[in-house]
């Protein structure tokens, strides 16, 4: 299911979670990033006017490389995940799991991922949650986790997770393409300090970061 916000349900002897996250993150039309080809020229000899050449481009793919769309532009950013996601565990666990989830880059730029935020929707009582981390592995093997509870408490850590290559497996415009990198998998994990003896129920909301790599 794919939505546009995270919502994150936990419950412990059945400790589950529910999460919304982007689908597909762009930005507003004031962001055009920086302009690329540029030439200069000056008029400094009493010439009242200038011919300026005006090449546009409409209807750009971004899932090209060759696309005329600025470097660092929000407008790269294409990249699909898994929505709904869970972690649990049961009455008589302490591990925290959760299944596999899916995060692809179709940008014809690499993108770096990182966690913006990761906010408690309600008022659960989650001080028995020793540590929740999510867990980021590129098709490649590279790992990265980032630590959203810490003893009972948010940690708001926004750590850069890690860059997927674009959609040809390039982390850069010279490297040696991998096929498969620009996709990545995510988990979450962790403990609990004591065993409940109660189903709980938190919420959450996590806001993950897309920055598009420039070339």
């Amino acid at each position: 299911m794919k939505k546009t916000l995270i919502s994150l349900a936990v419950a412990s002897a059945l400790l589950v979670s529910s999460v919304g996250v982007l689908n597909k993150v762009n930005a507003d039309d004031n962001n055009t990033g920086a302009a690329a080809n540029v030439n200069t020229k000056t008029y400094n000899d009493g010439t009242n006017n200038a011919d300026v050449q005006v090449n546009g481009t409409l209807g750009g793919d971004n899932t090209n490389t060759d696309s005329n769309i600025p470097e660092g532009s929000d407008k790269w950013i294409n990249i699909t995940l898994d929505t709904a996601t869970i972690f649990y565990n049961t009455s008589n666990d302490s591990k925290i799991l959760s299944p596999t989830y899916n995060i692809t880059n179709n940008s014809g730029r690499p993108v770096n991922v990182s966690v913006n935020s990761f906010k408690q929707n309600d008022s659960t009582d989650i001080s028995k949650v020793a540590e929740l981390n999510l867990s980021v592995k590129r098709s490649d093997g590279t790992t990265a986790s980032n630590k959203l509870i810490e003893n009972g408490k948010l940690s708001n850590n926004k750590t850069n997770l890690l860059t997927l290559a674009n959609v040809n497996g390039n982390l850069t415009n010279n490297d040696t393409a991998v096929s498969g990198n620009n996709k990545a998998t995510f988990t979450y994990n962790g403990s609990l300090s004591n065993k409940l003896t109660s189903t709980i129920n938190p919420s959450f909301t996590m806001n993950p970061l897309f920055t598009p790599v420039s070339w």
